[in-house]
C-alpha cells in the first residue's frame, strides 16, 4: 500500500461525498457527475487492490494479511453498491447514499493504512 495512492483515494472520496452532500441539501437526484466521480474512485480502488496484492505476494505488508484483504475487497464493492442504489433512488436520498458510501470508503482506507503499518491490528 502506498501513501500517495491512499491519500488520493481519501481525497477523491471526500470530494465526492461533499459534492453528493450539496446535491442532497439542494433536494436533487443523482446525476452523471456523481457516476463519473464514483468511477474515478473505483479506478483508484482497483489500482489499490493490484498494488496491495503485488506487495503482499512480494512478502511486504501486514503480518496477517487476511483482514487487510477483506477491507481492500470490501472497499472495492462499496462505490459500486452506492452507485447502484443511488441510481435506483430518484429522490434526494440517492445522493445521500453516495455520501455514506464515499465516507465509508475513506474510513476503510484509513483503516487499511493502520493495518498495513501494524498500528491498528
Amino acid at each position: 500500500m502506498t501513501n500517495v495512492l491512499a491519500a488520493a483515494i481519501i481525497a477523491v472520496a471526500l470530494v465526492a461525498a461533499a459534492h453528493a452532500l450539496v446535491t442532497t441539501v439542494r433536494d436533487r437526484a443523482m446525476g452523471l457527475p456523481h457516476l463519473i466521480v464514483l468511477g474515478v474512485l473505483e479506478v483508484l480502488l482497483v489500482a489499490q487492490v493490484v498494488v496491495g496484492f503485488v506487495k503482499i505476494a512480494g512478502d511486504e505488508g501486514p503480518e496477517s494479511p487476511a483482514t487487510f484483504i477483506g477491507y481492500m475487497l470490501g472497499a472495492l464493492l462499496v462505490p459500486l453498491a452506492g452507485a447502484g442504489w443511488g441510481v435506483l433512488e430518484r429522490s434526494r436520498y440517492g445522493p445521500g447514499v453516495i455520501v455514506v458510501a464515499c465516507l465509508a470508503v475513506a474510513v476503510m482506507v484509513v483503516r487499511m493504512r493502520q493495518i498495513w503499518d501494524g498500528t491498528g491490528v
